[in-house]
């Protein structure tokens, strides 16, 4: 019995070192990310840039080439990013608001229109629901670069092929979130639904009163990864949008920014923040989504 104690504990550990070590690496990026934010620009410069200064001409160079040099430990920590970014020039923060103004309609969209949608597919007695179905779902399995075109052909038919409504409209139509709900609906209670409509219960009253209350923690989910996703667009503003100051933060990060090196951390420590709050906020949600689909 003693054995066996001790072979469960040192399993145990093993398991909780190995889940520690993968959340470490996992979590590596961000805390990079988010210690050389107090770092200077003068240091930030001679780590990271390619070419050869005074501030880094002593360190791992080749030729005209300087390597970077990789740090958790500024050498003088310092708030002066974050206070160019919030005070003295707040014009790099007019990309985390177009970010905003995009996220919010994309997410409140899905909210709204997947459990619908959802709830459509599966009480509909339609002979053919399951095949049109899975046409819509296969537009979830097709990558985003396949897709852009379409949009664009799309959207300059309709007569808005700039700005945020082309990429607004397809993510709130997007197949995914009805997936997910729809597989919430596929184990609910029918007799449930069947009782409320004995009663006379309209469609409606069944949805709101008895099929949303059900399926909250789903929606919650959906909202968590609709937000990480919506957060995070590149291609589609890069299509879509022409005017520089209307691009969101994450294509301003990824291939507009050119202003001074030391500011990248400190805007990339900002971005990160909206998304970390929403996980936080969702992540019981989540859980309670994903151990009632799996039947916990």
């Amino acid at each position: 019995m003693v054995i066996i104690v001790k072979i469960s504990r040192w399993s145990y550990n093993a398991r909780l070192l190995l889940v520690g070590v993968t959340a470490l690496v996992v979590l590596l990026p961000a805390l990079f990310t988010l210690i050389n934010s107090f770092m200077s620009a003068t240091e930030v410069g001679a780590r990271y840039s390619a070419g050869i200064t005074a501030y880094n001409i002593h360190g791992m160079t080749v030729g005209n080439i300087h390597y970077v040099e990789m740090t958790f430990i500024p050498d003088v920590i310092t708030f002066s990013a974050f206070r160019e970014v919030l005070l003295e020039n707040p014009t790099h923060l007019r990309f985390f608001w177009n970010s905003v103004i995009l996220v919010v309609p994309i997410v409140a969209g899905q909210l709204i229109i997947a459990p619908l949608a959802a709830y459509g597919f599966e009480q509909a007695k339609a002979k053919h629901k399951e095949k049109l179905f899975f046409a819509y779902i296969i537009t979830m399995l097709m990558p985003l670069q396949a897709l852009i075109v379409p949009h664009f052909i799309t959207a300059r038919f309709m007569g808005i092929e700039r700005g945020y409504l082309p990429i607004i409209l397809p993510a709130v139509f997007g197949a995914f979130g009805v997936f997910l709900i729809r597989q919430q609906m596929r184990i609910f209670e029918k007799g449930m639904l069947e009782a409320a409509r004995v009663d006379g219960a309209s469609e409606l009253k069944i949805y709101m009163h008895i099929v949303l209350p059900n399926i909250k923690p789903t929606i919650a989910a959906l909202m968590v990864l609709a937000f990480s996703e919506a957060w995070n667009i590149v291609d589609q503003a890069i299509v879509f949008i022409r005017d520089f100051f209307q691009m969101p933060m994450a294509t301003y990060l990824t291939v507009g920014f050119t202003g001074n090196l030391g500011l990248i951390f400190a805007l990339s420590s900002l971005f990160m923040i909206p998304a970390l709050i929403v996980f936080i906020c969702g992540q019981d949600h989540l859980q309670t989504s994903l151990d009632y689909r799996g039947g916990k």
